[in-house]
C-alpha cells in the first residue's frame, strides 16, 4: 500500500526526470552521429575506419565542435586516418570548421605537402580574394613545397584577407624568408599595404628582421622601376 504514490502519473513523471538529469553524462564519443568513426580517427585506425566506410559511415559527419572528420584527422595527426578518408568518392574536402578553415588550409599550415597534392587532385578550393586562403597558410608555416603546388593548380599569390594581408606579408611576419624569397620569384607585389598600415617590408621590420625588409624593399623598387605598382 505504501507504493500506491508510484502509479500516481505526475509522480512517475517527476521521478523520471530527476533520474535523467541527474544520470552522468555520456563519454563525448557516444555524443556523435557515428562514435566507432571518431573512434577509429583518434587511435588511427585505418582499417576499422575503412570498414566503417564500406559498410556506409558517413566521411562528413562532423565532431560535437563542428570539426568535419577529415580536419580532426589532420588535426590530430591521424596519417593513416587522413589517407582512409581521402580516398572516399563521397568525402566533401571543401567542409569548413567553426572558424571557417579548411582541410586544405591546414594541410598548409601543418606544412604538409603530401596532404596538400592530395587534396588539390580532390580539387580541393583554391578560395578567392577577399577571404583567407591556403596561401596565406602556406606562407605562414613556409612551406614552399605548398605554395609550389598552389601556384601550379592557380592560387592567388596577391590574395588579400578581409583586412587585406597577403600572403607575402604573412611570410615576412614569421620570418620565412625561402617563402618570401619564392613569392619574390613569381612576381608577387610587395607594395600593398594592408588595414594594419603594414607592408612586407614594415612586416619584416617588426619582427626585427632588418635584412629581410632590406630585400622586400630593395625588390620593390625594382619592381616600380620596371612599371609595375611594387
Amino acid at each position: 500500500m505504501k507504493f500506491l504514490w508510484l502509479n500516481h502519473p505526475l509522480l512517475l513523471l517527476a521521478v523520471s526526470l530527476v533520474l535523467i538529469l541527474s544520470t552522468p553524462p555520456e563519454p563525448a564519443y557516444a555524443q556523435n552521429a557515428n562514435p566507432a568513426l571518431f573512434k577509429a580517427i583518434e587511435f588511427d585506425e585505418d582499417k576499422e575506419l575503412r570498414q566503417l566506410l564500406i559498410k556506409g559511415a558517413n566521411p562528413n559527419v562532423n565532431a560535437d565542435d563542428g570539426t568535419p572528420a577529415l580536419i580532426l584527422a589532420m588535426q590530430k595527426g591521424s596519417d593513416k586516418a587522413v589517407k582512409v578518408l581521402l580516398l572516399s568518392r563521397t568525402l566533401n574536402v571543401n567542409a569548413q570548421d567553426s572558424h571557417g578553415d579548411t582541410a586544405l588550409m591546414l594541410a598548409c599550415l601543418k606544412d604538409r605537402p603530401d596532404w596538400v597534392s592530395a587534396l588539390l587532385a580532390r580539387e580541393a578550393d583554391l578560395k578567392q580574394t577577399g577571404q583567407w586562403t591556403p596561401m596565406h597558410y602556406a606562407a605562414v608555416s613556409g612551406s614552399v613545397k605548398s605554395m609550389r603546388m598552389l601556384v601550379e593548380a592557380g592560387a592567388d599569390i596577391n590574395a588579400f584577407s578581409p583586412n587585406g594581408t597577403t600572403p607575402l606579408m604573412m611570410a615576412a611576419r614569421e620570418g620565412k624568408e625561402q617563402a618570401v624569397r619564392f613569392l619574390m620569384s613569381k612576381g608577387v607585389d610587395a607594395s600593398v599595404v594592408n588595414q594594419s598600415g603594414f607592408n612586407a617590408a614594415g612586416y619584416a621590420k617588426r619582427a626585427k628582421n632588418e635584412a629581410l625588409a632590406q630585400e622586400l624593399l630593395k625588390y620593390a623598387k625594382a619592381r616600380k622601376d620596371k612599371g609595375f605598382g611594387g
